[in-house]
C-alpha cells in the first residue's frame, strides 16, 4: 500500500512538472510575441511621423509655389526640416550634437550630422536628411518641389 501512495506522489509530482513546463513555454511564447508586437507599433509610429513630415513639406512646397516662392537649395539642404514645418512629432526632443541622454523613442536633429534621427526603444536609430530631388536617383512617393526627407 506505501508503495502505491509513492508511486501516486512521484506520478502527480511528474505531471506538476510537465504542467509548469507547459505554462513557462506558453508564457515566453506570448511575451516574446508582445515584445515583438511592440517592437512594430514603435516602427509603425516612426513611420507614419516621417509620413506626416513629408506631407507637411509637399504643403510648404505648395504654399510656396503658390505665392511665386521657391525653395532655395541652401535652405533644404541638410536643414533640420522640423523647422520648416508647422507641427512636429510629439516625442521631438529638439537639436543636439549628440543622442540626448536616456533617448527612447524620441526624435531629435543632430546637430553635427545635420540629420533628423529617431531613437528606438532598444537604442538603434533611423537617419534621415532633408534633401533636394535633383541629387537622388529615386525619391519616396509623392515627392514634390524637390524636396524630400531621405533615410540613410
Amino acid at each position: 500500500m506505501s508503495l502505491n501512495i509513492f508511486h501516486f506522489a512521484i506520478a502527480r509530482l511528474f505531471n506538476f512538472a510537465i504542467s509548469n513546463g507547459i505554462i513557462a513555454i506558453l508564457v515566453f511564447t506570448v511575451l516574446s510575441n508582445i515584445n515583438h508586437a511592440q517592437d512594430q507599433v514603435e516602427v509603425s509610429m516612426m513611420e507614419t511621423d516621417v509620413a506626416n513630415i513629408r506631407w507637411e513639406l509637399r504643403e510648404l512646397w505648395a504654399h510656396r509655389n503658390a505665392t511665386g516662392q521657391s525653395i532655395a537649395g541652401s535652405e533644404i539642404d541638410d536643414a533640420n526640416p522640423l523647422r520648416l514645418v508647422n507641427e512636429r512629432p510629439k516625442n521631438y526632443s529638439g537639436e543636439y550634437a549628440e543622442a540626448p541622454p536616456e533617448a527612447e523613442s524620441v526624435w531629435y536633429f543632430d546637430t553635427k550630422a545635420r540629420r533628423l534621427v529617431y531613437v528606438f526603444s532598444d537604442g538603434h536609430q533611423a537617419r534621415y536628411r532633408l534633401t533636394g530631388t535633383a541629387k537622388l536617383n529615386g525619391a519616396s512617393l509623392g515627392a514634390m518641389g524637390g524636396i524630400d526627407l531621405v533615410l540613410e
